[in-house]
């Protein structure tokens, strides 16, 4: 007797294979979740970086447009931890100036410069070889208008 098409049995080449699926998927599996781990770190890490980068524009302009090294002192620090407050990035940074600028006298060009560094938590990541932080860091700089008087 016959049995019908749909009963037919599996070439003998793939007899023996139906636990291959299971093997290759304990194999497959880690590596996927290290490869997005990677790529959370990444975008977190590239989300960090444009945050800190802004923070350091908007403190040399603040800087750059106060009338004394104390008020530019001031409005920089306070401008930078704005910037990181409202891009969403948790960190204590940490705000250096340049405020040699200011030392120039009036129609002789001069610039202001703010470091911004900040360190990202990467902890909750939890995945083999990420570090638990990595520090952020990034310097811009603005012109002092040569003409307005400096105290």
């Amino acid at each position: 007797m016959t049995r019908p098409p749909s009963h037919r049995r599996a070439p003998a080449r793939f007899r023996g294979a139906a636990g291959n699926a299971v093997v290759e998927a304990a194999i497959l599996a880690p590596l996927l979740v290290l490869f997005l781990a990677g790529l959370l770190t990444g975008a977190r890490l590239q989300r960090a970086a444009a945050a800190v980068s802004q923070a350091a524009a908007d403190a040399a302009r603040q800087a750059s447009i106060a009338r004394t090294p104390t008020q530019a002192r001031t409005a920089a620090t306070t401008s930078a931890l704005t910037t990181l407050r409202d891009k969403g990035l948790h960190c204590t940074p940490q705000v250096h100036l340049d405020l040699a600028g200011f030392n120039q006298p009036v129609g002789q060009p001069g610039a202001v410069s703010a470091r911004v560094t900040c360190t990202v938590r990467l902890a909750d990541i939890a995945a083999p070889g990420i570090p638990g932080s990595r520090t952020v860091t990034k310097t811009h700089r603005s012109p002092l208008d040569r003409f307005r008087g400096r105290d």
